[in-house]
């Protein structure tokens, strides 16, 4: 009955969380927890307050009534590997609620990210499709009585560039739009340690990645260091995660490596996705014996420095937009009065 019930729960459609009712979920989680409430009165509770559509609850309490772990379902729902992977680092050093409420953090950052950059494109993205019907209907409707008219020669610059210039804009964005998907589909095929590589090496993207990653890894390990760890016992749980996912296969070749005689601290210098200096941290608070602390105030410090770039990259955003846009409506209206000038001269 159990697998009949969530076969049917995986076959709807429903059975996801969005960003925001994911924000909202690890939220009141936190809460909830931090009040006492195990996970399985957390989600009876939900359930009946109605603060996220009933399938969803439905389908955690039964999972959970199937001894299935939180993150394995959680992960069905959608939820991203990275989040998975905090929550699995949360059941090693004990501190759950404070995580999701990182999370919760997080997710709400990123959405406001989000909506940002989607106020800012929106109105731009009207206008380039207005321009580029004014441009088919001049292309179909005004050139042909034009020339009709002996206004204009097919072999002026202006008529040129209106008959070609919807060539290369569709051109451009089937280039675009080809090379995007298979980027996304090389990116698929390899593995999480091949694609960070590859991420922390591309211009322009390289310094947000790597910024980013490097607070990602600080925090879950300043927590492990935090609650007293070892490195070994730290790797050791990041290879026992049940998602794959970079952390999982780091792992491998750094207890390896530790096995060779390595150095902690000098293994991150050879991976491109680590900052500098989240490998001078660590080599110092290994010294000083505050190594738990350090990193979690470098994670922060990570945080906030990547989301403020975020926001003025953002920011950056629409006035580029607009000044793209300006330069085609006047290259529109030029295309537009050039051919009639030229007939106008010629007459």
């Amino acid at each position: 009955m159990g697998l009949l019930t969530k076969t049917y729960f995986l076959k709807n459609k429903d059975i996801s969380l969005s960003k925001k009712q994911s924000a909202d979920f690890f939220k009141l989680l936190a809460e909830l927890l931090n009040n006492g409430f195990s996970v399985n009165q957390s989600f009876s509770f939900m359930k009946k307050t109605k603060v996220l559509p009933e399938k969803i609850i439905d389908f955690l309490l039964e999972e959970l009534n199937r001894g299935e772990e939180l993150t394995k379902s959680l992960s069905e729902l959608g939820i991203s590997t990275e989040i998975i992977t905090q929550i699995e680092f949360a059941q090693s050093h004990g501190n759950l609620s404070g995580t999701l409420e990182g999370i919760e953090r997080h997710l709400a950052a990123t959405q406001k990210q989000r909506e940002n950059m989607r106020k800012i494109l929106l109105y731009p993205m009207i206008l380039l499709v207005f321009l580029f019907s004014a441009l088919i209907g001049m292309r179909q409707f005004l050139l042909p009585q034009l020339q009709m008219s002996g206004f204009t020669a097919t072999d002026n610059l202006g008529v040129q560039l209106v008959q070609t210039s919807p060539y290369f804009i569709g051109g451009f964005i089937l280039v675009s739009g080809v090379t995007y998907f298979s980027a996304v589909q090389f990116l698929k095929r390899r593995s999480a340690l091949g694609r960070a590589t590859i991420l922390s090496r591309i211009p322009g993207i390289k310094s947000y990645y790597v910024q980013y990653i490097s607070g990602y890894f600080a925090l879950e390990w300043g927590k492990l260091f935090d609650q007293g760890m070892e490195i070994k016992h730290i790797i050791t749980v990041m290879s026992q995660l049940v998602n794959e996912s970079l952390m999982k296969e780091l792992s491998k070749q750094m207890e390896a490596r530790l096995l060779e005689g390595e150095v902690f601290s000098q293994q991150l210098e050879a991976y491109p996705f680590f900052a500098d200096e989240l490998a001078l941290i660590i080599q110092q608070g290994e010294v000083k014996g505050n190594l738990g602390k350090e990193l979690l105030i470098y994670s922060e410090l990570c945080r906030n420095h990547f989301f403020a770039r975020l926001e003025k990259l953002i920011q950056w955003f629409q006035p580029i937009i607009f000044l793209v846009i300006a330069a085609a409506v006047v290259g529109i209206y030029a295309a537009m009065l050039l051919p009639i000038y030229g007939g106008i001269e010629n007459l």
